[in-house]
């Protein structure tokens, strides 16, 4: 395994996260984003590199996220409504085997769309 693979594959997971939510999603903050926060556990979990499971906040909520997990579940529940249950379940299957650079093309290629439609 490339362990330059792997941390690619963590550094993009962030950036896409940042790019979907340039502003915090913590109710009400309207800060920009700098830090993507993973709802679920995120080693060897089916949503690890899941963007949608990667969320924006800045650094304030983020570190509200970890001190108040109930509360941020809410808010998320919140924001993408039933869709957090679906994703809850995937982050309970766990993956014994990731190919990181095939995960880091993908990885790419979700982040270059994002930035082609902040462009557009």
């Amino acid at each position: 395994m490339s362990s330059k693979a792997k941390d690619d594959c963590y550094r993009l997971i962030q950036q896409i996260a940042i790019d979907q939510d340039p502003l915090c999603i913590w109710t009400g903050c309207m800060e920009d984003s700098c830090v993507g926060h993973h709802l679920f556990k995120r080693d060897r979990r089916g949503t690890a590199f899941h963007p949608e499971a990667v969320r924006g906040l800045c650094h304030i909520h983020h570190g509200y996220a970890h001190a108040r997990p109930e509360q941020f579940r809410k808010i998320m529940i919140g924001f993408i409504g039933e869709r957090y249950y679906d994703l809850q379940r995937l982050s309970k299957t766990v993956v014994k085997w990731v190919d990181y650079a095939v995960k880091r093309i993908e990885l790419r290629e979700i982040l270059a769309g994002l930035t082609r439609k902040v462009n557009a």
